[in-house]
């Protein structure tokens, strides 16, 4: 049987939902915030409560996602343009009373089914997960001991092996090194849905030291130049989302350039209230407009790994994490005419408030 919590402050409104509610579904009546941390499928709440409790609401809704656990709010038609702003942040229906009680039994049963939905969605996905995780765990176990015999034929057997048995030998070695790595990858990616995420201003200039810092061995290997322009304000951001979104750029900038061509990086910014634009421009060998959405999904390389080393995760890592902080991510490009990679996110509290 369905739960229903009924966060109502008027009396009378609450007695008579109550005693038709009780008829069908169990119901739970309350008056304090504390009700809101137990188990239940929906709430309803009034103007009132809901003035005294939105945070909470809001607060319960997102510890449930990715669960959808809907809210109703009732309100008598005076009232309803009290409760506009930001009114969708806390409640998922609204009914202005009094209202015919099939009608609201519709809108009951329609929010309990997606309720129902969702709730499902997340068990299959739950075991879908763990499911990969065990896969990739045990797949560990037979790369490895590739790796070891391959590294054992090197260290006792390569000086009786022919040319042809060498570079066969070389090549096991390097196909199971590029399997232990999408193994690694595949993993991390998969738990990127399970990190806690605290958005906060972030300096957006630390972060980027941080990340030039950890990409100095590739940039000088490369003789890169990467050259920082704009004003580098402070956003709304989770600082190890934000560092791996732009580790993953920069290191893409000074990748994938034509050989031979010295990889020149300019990262800027622009404003765009309430959001920050980051921008990384590359010199490098550019994508088709045919290839440009397609670059941000799992597992798509337009290049082979001899040219250019990778499993495809990359970006599609960028857009998450991104997304997962509620921001953007894009590409503006020309074949053989170099990237402009982008991700847009919140100003930081001080610059929205013009400090």
């Amino acid at each position: 049987m369905s739960h229903i919590l009924l966060l109502i402050d008027h009396p009378e409104n609450r007695r008579l939902l109550a005693e038709w509610l009780q008829k069908r579904y169990q119901v739970t009546l309350a008056d304090s915030k504390e009700a809101l941390h137990q188990p239940f499928d929906l709430g309803m709440i009034d103007g009132p409560a809901l003035s005294r409790l939105s945070k909470e609401v809001q607060t319960r809704k997102a510890a449930e996602r990715p669960r959808f656990l809907p809210f109703i709010l009732a309100v008598s038609r005076p009232d309803v343009n009290l409760f506009k702003q930001h009114l969708w942040e806390s409640v998922d229906e609204l009914i202005i009373h009094p209202v015919d009680q099939v009608e609201l039994q519709v809108r009951i049963e329609v929010l309990l089914r997606s309720r129902q939905f969702s709730s499902e969605l997340k068990l299959r996905n739950d075991d879908l997960e763990a499911y990969s995780q065990a896969l990739m765990h045990d797949l560990r176990a037979p790369v490895r001991a590739v790796g070891s015999f391959a590294k054992l034929l090197v260290e006792e057997q390569k000086e009786k092996l022919d040319e042809r048995g060498k570079h066969h030998l070389d090549r096991i070695q390097s196909v199971a090194e590029q399997a232990w790595d999408m193994i690694d990858a595949l993993l991390n990616f998969s738990r990127l849905e399970r990190k806690e995420i605290t958005l906060r201003t972030v300096r957006l200039d630390s972060v980027i030291e941080s990340c030039l810092r950890d990409l100095q061995e590739e940039i000088e290997a490369a003789n890169a130049q990467v050259v920082i322009q704009g004003d580098l304000v402070p956003i709304q951001a989770d600082t190890t989302l934000l560092k791996m979104a732009l580790t993953d750029l920069l290191s893409n900038a000074i990748k994938y350039v034509s050989p031979g061509t010295r990889p020149h990086v300019i990262l800027s910014t622009s404003m765009m209230p309430p959001r920050c634009r980051i921008q990384i421009q590359d010199n490098g060998i550019g994508i088709s407009s045919e290839n440009q959405r397609r670059i941000f999904s799992p597992f798509v390389r337009l290049h082979s790994v001899e040219e250019y080393p990778g499993i495809g995760l990359g970006l599609s890592t960028v857009q998450k994490v991104v997304e997962m902080m509620g921001g953007q991510a894009g590409v503006e490009s020309v074949s053989d005419r170099g990237s402009l990679f982008w991700i847009e996110l919140g100003l930081g509290n001080e610059e929205k408030h013009g400090n």
